[in-house]
């Protein structure tokens, strides 16, 4: 897998100091997940999830949405080590070692877009106007929605040639 796994190494991840609560999964509802509703397939939902994964998931629960990944990579990142599940158009990055949550998602399928359509292939203009109040990065080609300080969720927005999406990754900012 050429795209998802080579954008992916800019996910931005940072846990919590209180970390993630437990909740047991016999009191959930059919359709839910621990970490809320599960959510439609094909939709990116800023600072939470895209594609059917959330942050704070565990490996077995994604694997449950998406199935056996295509690629898994043990990397060490400059907060730690993590583990790269790939699929084609997403990966999914979590922390290393058992009960180790999602920390990272990134989408490079086109038909996982944002509520208003926003999404791989969109031009870089119409995102700006899409987000006005958005931050620009112009060393990575890059826009974040939110992000609030260490440890705020963050979706962002990396531009390739021509101008277009690229690449939409969910995350938590790192002072």
């Amino acid at each position: 897998m050429g795209t998802g796994a080579q954008a992916n190494s800019g996910i931005i991840a940072r846990m919590t100091p209180h970390g993630l609560a437990p909740i047991a999964a016999a009191s959930l509802a059919p359709g839910e997940t621990a970490f809320g509703p599960a959510m439609p397939d094909h939709r990116v939902h800023p600072g939470v999830g895209a594609g059917g994964v959330r942050l704070g998931m565990s490996e077995g629960q994604v694997l449950r949405v998406l199935g056996r990944p295509d690629e898994r990579h043990m990397v060490q990142g400059a907060t730690g080590r993590l583990v790269h599940l790939l699929w084609t158009g997403i990966a999914v990055t979590r922390w290393a070692g058992a009960g180790g949550r999602v920390v990272g998602i990134a989408i490079t399928d086109r038909g996982i877009r944002l509520e208003d359509g926003t999404g791989v292939g969109t031009p870089r203009m119409q995102v700006r106007r899409r987000f006005p109040r958005a931050l620009t990065d112009p060393s990575c080609d890059a826009l974040t929605i939110a992000g609030d300080g260490a440890g705020t969720p963050i979706t962002t927005l990396a531009f390739g040639p021509g101008g277009r999406v690229a690449e939409l990754r969910i995350g938590r900012e790192i002072a």
